[in-house]
């Protein structure tokens, strides 16, 4: 690609269980398998827009402990760039991660390193395009960008309070049904993608629906990451200046593949996979 892209978010390390059905409140699920995988929303986007094309560097934190290298394995695999990468003084972040039999997840985040992630830790941005997201504090942010002139891309999940500076600046706002309820975006004038789980996504500007796409029919294994793959597939193909349209088609076939297979980085689509399932 001629452009760069940047995310700034978090780097998480994921620790699952497959069980056959999800524990109610107060139940003990047993039989699970269990696997840790390399996670967090930024690295998430950040492998997933590499996979996709996108010459692709990650701003984020992780700890000084031995969670960290586990964390930036497929981020260094894959050749995204993690100069920015600071390490601080907390825990790199967790997540624990139950997944039942027909893919549906329960997940718990221990923020650790993604918590501590400073205004001051993240250096000046230069790239034509950023992906951020609500994992990491409101101010460091905000602080990356001041000044910023590029393309921003706010998924904004999960849901948080005092953000509206930095939904005014973005460019794309991605959110799920549930989390447009949350958020008041009627008097956003930028371009609003709506995830609607099976059913697809939609993205608007104003009232104007400008788009609405089905994904594809795959049989589903895993859930998890398949909203921050679609965040990196509709960024990545708005980015080409891809039509509205086809960007859309895009990020859901992106999504639909992640759930193909268990995980998160692991799972996200290669550009031809995504290509060869659009017919492309």
């Amino acid at each position: 690609m001629s452009y760069g892209l940047t995310v700034l978010g978090s780097v998480n390390l994921d620790l699952i269980v497959q069980v056959a059905d999800l524990p109610q409140p107060g139940e003990t699920v047993t039989g699970g398998i269990y696997t840790a995988l390399p996670g967090g929303k930024g690295a998430n986007v950040a492998v997933a827009a590499k996979r996709l094309g996108a010459e692709t560097e990650i701003m984020a934190a992780v700890g000084n402990d031995d969670y960290a290298a586990q964390a930036l394995v497929n981020l260094e695999k894959e050749g995204v760039y993690l100069d920015a990468v600071r390490r601080v003084d907390a825990h790199t972040g967790l997540a624990f991660i139950t997944v039942s039999a027909d893919g549906e997840n329960q997940i718990a985040v221990a923020s650790g390193a993604n918590a501590a992630y400073a205004p001051q830790d993240v250096p000046k941005l230069c790239s034509n395009v950023l992906i951020t997201q609500f994992e990491i504090p409101t101010a460091t942010i905000e602080g990356a960008l001041e000044g910023y002139n590029g393309f921003v891309t706010v998924n904004a999940s999960p849901v948080r309070t005092g953000v509206d500076a930095i939904l005014k600046r973005a460019d794309l706002i991605i959110v799920n049904e549930g989390e447009a309820a949350q958020y008041d975006l009627k008097n956003y004038a930028g371009l609003v993608a709506i995830t609607l789980g099976a059913k697809g996504a939609e993205m608007r500007i104003g009232n104007k629906v400008l788009a609405r796409a089905a994904p594809p029919k795959v049989n589903v294994i895993d859930t998890t990451g398949a909203g921050d793959a679609f965040a990196a597939g509709l960024t990545v193909a708005l980015a080409e200046k891809q039509s509205p349209q086809d960007a859309l088609d895009f990020a859901c076939a992106v999504g639909a593949l992640t759930t193909t297979k268990l995980g998160t980085q692991t799972a996200s689509p290669i550009r031809a996979q995504v290509d060869a399932l659009l017919g492309r």
